[in-house]
């Protein structure tokens, strides 16, 4: 509740987050045209589970309306930049984003694409794009998705400033997480690589900073950094632990990657003590996020996961330049701060081993499990600098952020020199012809329980788009080159 001294309680920002988190699984149950009696089972359970959480003892901390303010305008800054809105430039990863929430705007709820092979519906992690479709219009669609983002964002932002106390702390803290990248300038050098592209590929897989996920995959980066900011808010005795568990059902409609990498921080937080009296409202939470999480599992066999061999030619320099300056800070540390050397190990076994995973055919794994840990360790670092003492650890940490700022800042300087992102006019098979299995999946292979049915089935939508699916120039961020359009389906 709102703070007799002029702020908002930490307690309603986390509230207000999960309930958006919760707004997101009934936008699936819209869309796959569940019937009302699961409304009503599930409306309760979800219910329940945020009632277990706001009445949950251990809740402290409060943002100054002020500080809210200045979130607030950094998120919509940051996310105008990264293309939402269309007035700067947008990585090449928005036509295909763009093209699905098109479909989900201008198509009847709920739909399958009539294609060849048969019937095919939308499964991919719909978390971010359910609430704008239901404007009904494209252009007011694309607006929603930025306002609801900073939103998310905002109170993301502000959540994190409750770990830290007084304006300039608070002020360094902003300007670490903004800031945050690996030395990937230097990677890309040693590569050959252009150093005017994106940096973050040169060595076969990622960890993405946090300006390069709002830019690119916002919803990866909010579903990691919600997770994060309650973990570090339990650690610091600001918020109580159950608010995790009843988190974690909900975040896999924003991403499944990165509710993987939140798992182990999870288990940290109940350890053996997960069959507590909190199981109840954590049941309760997962019984209404199942349809959700089945949904995110139909045909997940053709998506195919792996571990990837050891990487020997560039995971030690990777590791090194990424993360390593930042470990020997926390090394140097003379203390292992407020939040325990229990979350710095965490953070150090979850970045050295998620390079290996492996889902889908690309390198995504890596960038989005990886993106609990990176904003944890953000946070540490940022304690290292905002600590009067100055040290060893304070110096490396600098010299490694100082480096690391070219990411950010190449990721910055191309949204606003490079062309303005055009409107996507066609559909999801306007985009990607063939279909990927990472966004669609066989009607055929949903279960009968969210099978997408309505009053007279899936109303089957056959995609007809025109021959270009932009006007204008789209370069890609990686190669330089301008991106063609794909040819209509006709």
């Amino acid at each position: 509740m709102a703070q007799r001294n002029g702020g908002l309680s930490l307690h309603w920002l986390m509230l207000v987050l999960l309930g958006l988190l919760g707004l997101m699984q009934v936008g699936l149950w819209a869309f796959l045209g569940l019937p009302l009696w699961w409304w009503l089972a599930g409306g309760a359970l979800g219910l329940a589970a945020m009632v277990g959480v706001a009445r949950a003892p251990g809740w402290s901390g409060y943002v100054a309306w002020r500080e809210l303010a200045v979130c607030a305008a950094v998120a919509m800054a940051v996310l105008l930049l990264g293309g939402e809105g269309r007035l700067t430039y947008a990585n090449t990863d928005w036509q295909v984003r763009l093209a699905v929430l098109r479909d989900l705007t201008v198509n009847p709820w709920p739909f399958a694409y009539d294609v060849a092979g048969g019937p095919m519906v939308l499964r991919a992690p719909l978390g971010m794009y359910l609430g704008p479709a239901l404007t009904g219009d494209v252009h007011a669609a694309e607006w929603a998705m930025w306002a609801q983002n900073s939103l998310l964002l905002t109170l993301v932002l502000a959540a994190g400033s409750t770990l830290f106390e007084g304006g300039r702390a608070k002020a360094v803290a902003l300007g670490v997480f903004l800031g945050f990248s690996g030395m990937d300038i230097v990677g890309q050098a040693l590569a050959g690589q252009p150093l005017t592209l994106h940096l973050e590929q040169w060595a076969g897989f990622q960890f993405s900073a946090p300006v390069t996920q709002m830019f690119w995959v916002p919803q990866h980066g909010l579903a990691g950094w919600i997770f994060a900011a309650a973990y570090l808010a339990w650690r610091r005795g600001k918020a109580p632990r159950l608010l995790l568990a009843v988190m974690m059902p909900f975040l896999p409609l924003l991403s499944p990657l990165a509710a993987i990498g939140c798992v182990p921080f999870a288990l940290h937080a109940y350890g053996r003590s997960l069959l507590s009296r909190d199981i109840l409202w954590a049941a309760s939470a997962a019984g209404a996020a199942l349809p959700g999480l089945a949904y995110l599992v139909v045909a997940g066999d053709s998506v195919g996961a792996s571990a990837t061999p050891l990487p020997l030619h560039s995971y030690p320099i990777f590791i090194l330049l990424e993360i390593g300056a930042y470990l020997l800070a926390l090394r140097l540390r003379p203390s292992s701060g407020a939040y325990g050397a229990a979350t710095a190990w965490i953070v150090v076994a979850s970045l050295l081993l998620i390079p290996f995973g492996r889902v889908g055919g690309g390198m995504d794994f890596a960038m989005r499990a990886s993106i609990p840990a990176l904003a944890i360790l953000a946070v540490l670092i940022a304690e290292i600098l905002v600590q009067p003492a100055k040290g060893p650890a304070r110096l490396v940490a600098l010299c490694a952020l100082t480096i690391g700022l070219a990411t950010p800042i190449g990721e910055i300087a191309r949204a606003i020199a490079w062309p303005r992102a055009p409107e996507v006019v066609c559909g999801y098979y306007g985009v990607v012809p063939s279909g990927a299995a990472t966004y669609v999946a066989p009607l055929a292979r949903f279960p009968a329980a969210i099978r997408p049915s309505g009053e007279q089935g899936a109303i089957l939508h056959r995609p007809h788009d025109p021959a270009s699916c932009w006007q204008g120039p789209w370069p890609d961020a990686v190669t330089g080159q301008n991106v063609q359009t794909h040819p209509g389906r006709g």
